[in-house]
């Protein structure tokens, strides 16, 4: 499927013959390498996912494996997808992608969530499934981030369950290599991210150099913003910003931020 007819530039770039198959998890998957790719190479194309949310979505928040599902839906797609798009929300401060990942965690902790942790399947037909070590893991990371992104009690309560699961004994037992994964996850569960705020216009030639130098900051674990008055209060608003004539960036930690920053080489995260 090429990109003159679907309007899909990441089923070319990712390599998927879609003369075959075309997979949720794994076009997430791209999507947010490509995502990430685009914000540091300002290469605008790498963040297309309107195919997969025109062919793979399912109603209420969550995506289809393929055109059909045998014992779906199942986790990977809807977290692989949901992580993309707080990706995208990321790097774009386009909020309807945040919309979007909210849509997805919300259909994960309706249909995926077990005694321990998230299951893999929530199909009828499906064997009884088990909650996986990644599965869980990309799950805390995701719901943790969207967490601090809309200041939502119940993602962090997303985030608690799959936690739970991931630090009981049998799984410690029997998480072998992706003991590193495990680690991170709870880095990130216990700690805030690093936090860059853009405040300005996005018409506004300056804010626009400040965003771009903030999403090119590279640390993995971040949460980056612009806030454009004129659309309203940030998703959270746990931070009051002072009243500006310019546009200006500021980094915040748990407790404090920093004097207004102007110019985007002096926006910097250690």
């Amino acid at each position: 499927m090429n990109r003159s007819s679907s309007g899909c530039s990441l089923c070319s770039r990712s390599g998927i013959d879609t003369r075959a198959h075309v997979y949720s998890r794994e076009n997430g998957w791209a999507i947010n390498a490509l995502a990430t790719l685009g914000a540091v190479s300002d290469d605008k194309e790498a963040i297309a996912a309107n195919w997969i949310c025109a062919n793979r979505a399912l109603s209420d928040g969550g995506f289809r494996h393929d055109e059909e599902d045998v014992a779906g839906p199942y986790l990977g797609d809807t977290l692989s997808m949901g992580r993309a798009f707080l990706t995208l929300y990321a790097f774009t401060a386009d909020r309807a992608w945040l919309n979007r990942a909210e849509q997805a965690a919300k259909f994960i902790a309706t249909n995926f969530k077990g005694t321990s942790g998230y299951v893999s399947s929530a199909g009828a037909g499906a064997l009884k499934a088990k909650s996986q070590l990644d599965e869980n893991v990309g799950l805390v990371r995701f719901a943790n981030l969207l967490f601090h992104y809309t200041g939502k009690s119940v993602y962090r309560e997303t985030a608690e369950h799959g936690m739970r699961f991931l630090a009981t004994p049998h799984v410690k037992d029997h998480r072998g290599f992706l003991v590193a994964g495990l680690l991170i996850a709870d880095r990130e569960f216990n700690t805030p991210p690093q936090h860059l705020t853009v405040v300005g216009a996005k018409d506004d030639a300056v804010a626009k150099a400040l965003f771009a130098a903030a999403i090119k900051q590279p640390v993995i674990y971040k949460r980056v913003e612009w806030w454009d008055k004129r659309e309203g209060p940030l998703p959270n608003p746990d931070v009051e910003y002072p009243a500006l004539e310019r546009s200006a960036a500021f980094r915040c930690t748990e407790t404090s931020c920093s004097p207004p920053v102007y110019l985007p080489e002096q926006l910097t995260l250690k």
